[in-house]
C-alpha cells in the first residue's frame, strides 16, 4: 500500500517532513525502515554499518523506528526502490498537469487511496488498501500526537567576545572554548552546545541578530 510524498529539494529536513506526512497517512510507525542511500539520510553507505545522518538518527531514535538502508550495487534491493519510483511516474503523475508541489502530493494522495491502493495486487490479489488495514495497520507502532521538532547542528567557532553564532545569533560561552570550534546543536526553543559529545553550555534560543549572553560565562 504505496504513500507518495512529492518533495523539491532532497534534503534531511524535507525527508523528515515525508516520513511525518507518513505516518499520519498510515496512521502508525513501522518497526524499521529501508530508505535508499540518498546523502539526506545516509552519510556513510556500509552493508553492516551504515553511518546514518546525525539529524536523522536523532529522528528515527525519537520517532522509535529502526534504519536499514538498501544495500549498495544489489538489484534486488536497488531495484525494488527504482521500479516503484517508475510505476508511480507512469501511473500516477503521466499525463497530468501540475502547477507545484502542493498540487503534486493532492493527486498523488488521491491516486493511492481511490488508484493504486484498490488495484488487486497481481501475486495476492488482494487489494492493497483492504490489506493494510485489515492485517498491517494493527502491527503497526503508535502514530505521533505532536510535530516534531527538527533540530539543526553546526560547528561555530568561538569569537574572541566569547560567543558563538547559531542560526545567525550570539550565544555565549565559557572563556576556556574562545578561538575553538564546537558542535551546536539548535532547536525550536533552546540552543546546546557541545564537546566531544559532552555538553558544555545551553540557551534558550533567540532571534535572528539577538544575543543571549550568560553573566556567569565572564
Amino acid at each position: 500500500y504505496r504513500f507518495v510524498y512529492p518533495i523539491e529539494r532532497e534534503t534531511t529536513e524535507e525527508s523528515i517532513e515525508a516520513c511525518e506526512a507518513a505516518w499520519a497517512f498510515y496512521g502508525g510507525v513501522f518497526e524499521v525502515v529501508l530508505p535508499d542511500n540518498t546523502k539526506a539520510i545516509v552519510e556513510q553507505p556500509d552493508p553492516l554499518y551504515p553511518k546514518i545522518v546525525r539529524t536523522f538518527r536523532e529522528y528515527s531514535q525519537a520517532r522509535d523506528f529502526f534504519v536499514d538502508p538498501a544495500r549498495v550495487r544489489r538489484p534486488k534491493d536497488k531495484g525494488r526502490v527504482e521500479s516503484s519510483v517508475k510505476y508511480v511516474r507512469n501511473d500516477c503523475f503521466a499525463g497530468e498537469i501540475l502547477h507545484d508541489v502542493e498540487g503534486a502530493r493532492v493527486r498523488a494522495l488521491e491516486w493511492t487511496r481511490e488508484e493504486a491502493g484498490l488495484e488487486p495486487h497481481r501475486v495476492t490479489r488482494r487489494r492493497p488498501r483492504e490489506h493494510f488495514e485489515t492485517v498491517e495497520k494493527p502491527a503497526l507502532k503508535p502514530a505521533p500526537t505532536a510535530p516534531y521538532d527538527t533540530p539543526v547542528w553546526s560547528r561555530p567557532r568561538v569569537a574572541p567576545d566569547q560567543h558563538a553564532q547559531v542560526a545567525n545569533a550570539l550565544y555565549s560561552l565559557p572563556r576556556e572554548y574562545v578561538g575553538r570550534k564546537i558542535e551546536a546543536r539548535a532547536d525550536a526553543q533552546t540552543v546546546r552546545f557541545y564537546v566531544r559529545g559532552d555538553l558544555v553550555k545551553a540557551h534558550a534560543r533567540v532571534g535572528e541578530g539577538e544575543r543571549q549572553t550568560a553573566p556567569a560565562d565572564f
